[in-house]
């Protein structure tokens, strides 16, 4: 047996509540994206296909019983993150609106992955270019997606967690 743990993955087939799903498809529809509290929080990024080679390799080359951090390649606050997505897909830094922060949401998340690249993995997709490829794929795949946004689960979900926020604003 061995051990993965994983920093933000992103990508194809992301629920849409996930963080960049939620920004993505919000600003196709030109709807508001909740930034939560002053944007600060630090998060690691890696690419879904990123993620899965990296498991493998660590199946064929790890060490049973040890543990493998898999980051990304591309550290970010959110308020960063939210404003390169908004610059690539060209929409109005209005759709951006502040929410209270979750409670004990944690400031920083980032993991130490030198035994992963001491074993000799690099990645495939850097995040300059998987973050294109993420937003490519939403916007070729609204069949997937949109059915997952309109179900009652997702929109209860919705308002519990901004609630005073945006759903507030009849979101």
């Amino acid at each position: 047996m061995v051990i993965t743990r994983a920093s933000n993955n992103f990508g194809p087939y992301q629920f849409p509540e996930k963080a960049l799903p939620l920004l993505i498809t919000n600003f196709m529809d030109d709807q508001p994206f909740p930034l939560y509290g002053d944007g600060k929080n630090i998060r690691d990024w890696v690419y879904v296909l990123d993620h899965v080679r990296a498991i493998e390799f660590v199946l064929l080359k790890g060490a049973v019983g040890e543990v493998y951090n898999i980051g990304g390649t591309h550290s970010c606050a959110n308020k960063e993150l939210i404003e390169r997505v908004r610059k690539l897909m060209d929409k109005p830094a209005s759709l951006i609106h502040p929410v209270p922060d979750r409670p004990g949401h944690d400031r920083r998340y980032a993991l130490n992955c030198s035994k992963l690249k001491a074993l000799g993995f690099r990645h495939a997709y850097p995040f300059e270019k998987a973050l294109p490829l993420t937003i490519a794929w939403y916007r070729a795949n609204e069949a997937w997606w949109r059915p997952l946004k309109k179900g009652g689960g997702y929109k209860k979900y919705y308002a519990k967690q901004y609630s005073g926020g945006l759903a507030a604003r009849g979101r």
